[in-house]
């Protein structure tokens, strides 16, 4: 571990704001009976020359990436009230009045607290937002943009992003200093740690802890900083002398030591770890109590008389501090955990939803959706597309209009595969209930329940005729069905490990699942044809349309053509990137090109004769689904962040997003139009040399005289 401070970095502070894992911050002040509101000084940020040209995107993230010029506008983008994914972060501003949350979609959006209603977003990331933290005075918020190797300083007011902190590697977690003066950055495979002072932007001080950090926490006296790491014992550093002071407990390779929050009065340290969560004297690192159960967060309340601890979904635990008895478990599951600064209420984040505690009134206020629907729709080349999966209930949507058509319900646990037979009519779900159903989607009608399985259903795919279908299952069987009887014809029942992956082209069914093996089946004589060994565990599989080979993607970054009738691997396509997962493959309808889509957040056009790739795409979150136009024009992409993205594929270019709402799936081009059935869930977020404004469509179309043509919405040719 190496550190280094620059002489004008000693500084003393009289609050804080401390890290807990997934980004929000507790704060914490004076032990009292009766917190008190803090007095902090407003600390003045001089804005950086802003270099943003007229015509250019806010953020490679953003709907709309070929922004027609406006007068007086710099940018503006198209965005959505609800995040388009999972949330990592939220952070509580100091009065409680307002909640920041940031995720998977890189847009930062800021809720009123009290009713849960949407207020603006901030655009600017080009990654993830990994941590949020509100200043001590409130006014500014500081963002983490992971893989953008950003920390950002907004002026929530204005929405203007006042700095850019550049880090060396992603940014995993920020934190205050209790004056506001400072702003902890850290983040890299090798724990980088950059003390900013943000009135001038400049670099004073900078540790290197050789391995991931997890949490930072400065503590309320201002004297010291905690660190947790991968591997490592909790770190406690002296902030005047800029040494380690105290290491608490040891490294061990069975315990890992998330978050870290510090006691109102800075005397105790508590640290969420896999094993319980521990309470340190910090000043002579003894061990005081363990509390038992795995946890990732705590957070003390401001008087120091509770603390909270929560792990993944799992009831959010408060203790009494003084003799650390369980006070109760509240009947919400959290990933991450704040107070207001008074005490009064405790911020609970899921990965979709934030919910505010009513201390007094022992009691949930209403909480906040931040994230939408749990899945995308599905689009298809008929008239229909479809949604579902994560719950009970298959949507159905259509195309043209993106007005919810029909609602089909009858499964008893969540959806876990939808799959269109050919004629884009019919359609299977599979559920963990156990059961696959067909349904007439356009009439809304159930044609067949298929029952046999003895597990939840994982995979789904139709013989080419559209009237058979094959079925995996965690029961480590796949089962062929006539869906016109609804009998099962034939089992195999030899796969090792539960069946996730499955194409079949009416003569041969190759499956896989989480082993090195993927398995082909004759299905007239229910005969193994051959086990395929691969490089890491499948997760993508794909017939080429002529049956003749099939192509597998794996963990790795390599596509493999391969020759089922004698093993052989025709052609390995790689392609580096972090994660390397290859998690979809479609072939051209004559064989002469593959789409792979992948983890990191991207998708390719390849000729597997030359194993070149004619076109790289950006998909801005990882890959499901991909699908080619009847034309062979455009590329789908369906991506984690309930999006369907639509590429030109001569020229590589976006043309439209979809984007699944509760309602209605709304279709925005790249240059900013935009097709919905009713008024949608969408605002304009507008960049100028003095603000960034988040308006309503109406009042966009007012101000800037902008004219929206729906007419011009075209996803794909």
């Amino acid at each position: 571990m190496t550190m280094t401070l620059d002489s004008r970095s000693a500084w003393l502070c009289v609050a804080v704001v401390a890290s807990l894992l997934g980004g929000p911050r507790a704060s914490a002040q004076e032990t009292d009976a009766k917190p008190k509101a803090r007095s902090v000084s407003p600390i003045e940020i001089k804005p950086e020359r802003r270099t943003l040209s007229p015509g250019t995107p806010l953020s490679v993230r953003t709907l709309v990436l070929r922004p027609p010029q406006i007068p007086n506008v710099l940018s503006w983008t198209i965005e959505s009230k609800r995040h388009r994914g999972y949330l990592i972060a939220t952070s509580l501003s100091p009065d409680a009045k307002q909640l920041a949350t940031g995720g998977l979609d890189g847009i930062i959006r800021i809720w009123d607290a009290a009713t849960g209603e949407f207020q603006k977003a901030l655009v600017g990331h080009d990654s993830y937002v990994y941590d949020l933290a509100w200043s001590p005075d409130g006014r500014t918020l500081a963002s983490g943009g992971s893989w953008d190797a950003t920390a950002r300083l907004w002026d929530v007011r204005s929405g203007l992003n006042l700095r850019s902190l550049k880090h060396p590697g992603y940014v995993g977690k920020i934190a205050w200093s209790p004056d506001g003066r400072m702003l902890l950055v850290c983040g890299g495979e090798s724990g980088i740690c950059l003390f900013w002072d943000v009135t001038v932007g400049a670099e004073r001080g900078k540790v290197e802890h050789g391995r991931h950090v997890l949490s930072s926490a400065w503590s309320p006296d201002g004297a010291s900083v905690a660190f947790t790491c991968t591997g490592q014992a909790t770190q406690v550093f002296d902030t005047e002398e800029f040494k380690t002071r105290k290491s608490l407990g040891e490294a061990a390779l069975t315990e890992t030591n998330f978050s870290a929050a510090w006691s109102p009065d800075s005397k105790q340290l508590a640290v969420a770890t896999n094993v319980g969560t521990k309470i340190w004297d910090a000043e002579s690192g003894d061990l005081k109590q363990t509390l038992a159960g795995p946890m990732t967060t705590a957070a003390w309340s401001p008087d120091g008389k509770v603390l909270a601890t929560a792990y993944s979904g799992n009831a959010v635990q408060t203790w009494n501090t003084a003799d650390w008895k369980l006070i109760k478990a509240l009947p919400l599951g959290a990933t991450a955990l704040a107070w207001a600064n008074d005490g009064s209420r405790l911020s609970l984040m899921t990965s979709s939803t934030v919910t505010l505690w009513d201390v007094a009134a022992d009691k949930a206020l209403p909480t906040i959706d931040a994230s939408g629907p749990a899945s995308r729709a599905m689009w298809t080349t008929g008239k229909f597309m479809v949604s579902g999966i994560g719950t009970n209930v298959v949507s159905v949507w259509d195309i043209a209009t993106g007005k919810l058509a029909k609602k089909l319900e009858g499964h008893t646990a969540p959806i876990t595969a939808l799959a269109w037979a050919a004629n884009n009519k019919t359609l299977a779900s599979a559920s963990a209930d156990k059961t696959v159903r067909v349904w007439d989607a356009q009439k809304g009608e159930l044609l067949k329940k298929l029952e046999g399985h003895t597990a939840g259903v994982a995979v789904l795919s139709w013989a080419p005729n559209g009237k058979q279908l094959a079925s995996g299952s965690h029961d480590k069987s796949v089962r062929l069905w006539d869906t016109v009887t609804g009998k099962s014809t034939k089992t195999f029942d030899d796969h090792p490990t539960a069946v996730t992956l499955m194409d079949w082209n009416g003569k041969m069914l190759v499956a896989g699942g989480p082993s090195n093996t993927i398995f082909v089946w004759n299905t007239t004589t229910g005969q193994i044809v051959r086990k395929l060994e691969v490089s890491g565990q499948a997760q993508s599989l794909s017939w080429s349309p002529d049956g003749k080979v099939i192509a597998t993607g794996g963990v790795d970054d390599a596509i493999r053509i391969m020759n089922p009738a004698n093993g052989a691997t025709h052609a390995k396509l790689s392609l580096p990137g972090d994660p390397p997962s290859v998690t979809a493959l479609t072939w051209s309808a004559k064989g002469e090109t593959i789409a792979s889509g992948r983890a990191n957040h991207t998708a390719q056009i390849w000729n597997p004769q030359t194993a070149k790739v004619a076109h790289n795409v950006a998909t801005m979150a990882p890959v499901q689904e991909l699908l080619w136009s009847d034309t062979l024009r455009t590329l789908a992409v369906g991506t984690t962040d309930r999006c369907v993205r639509f590429f030109d594929t001569a020229s590589g270019k976006l043309r439209a997003t979809l984007i699944t709402d509760h309602d209605q799936v709304p279709a925005i081009t790249a240059d900013g139009h935009y097709r919905a059935d009713s008024e949608p869930e969408l605002v304009y977020v507008v960049q100028t040399e003095s603000s960034q404004d988040t308006l309503s469509p109406p009042d966009f179309a007012k101000k800037y005289r902008w004219k929206n043509s729906p007419k011009d919405v075209k996803v794909a040719e």
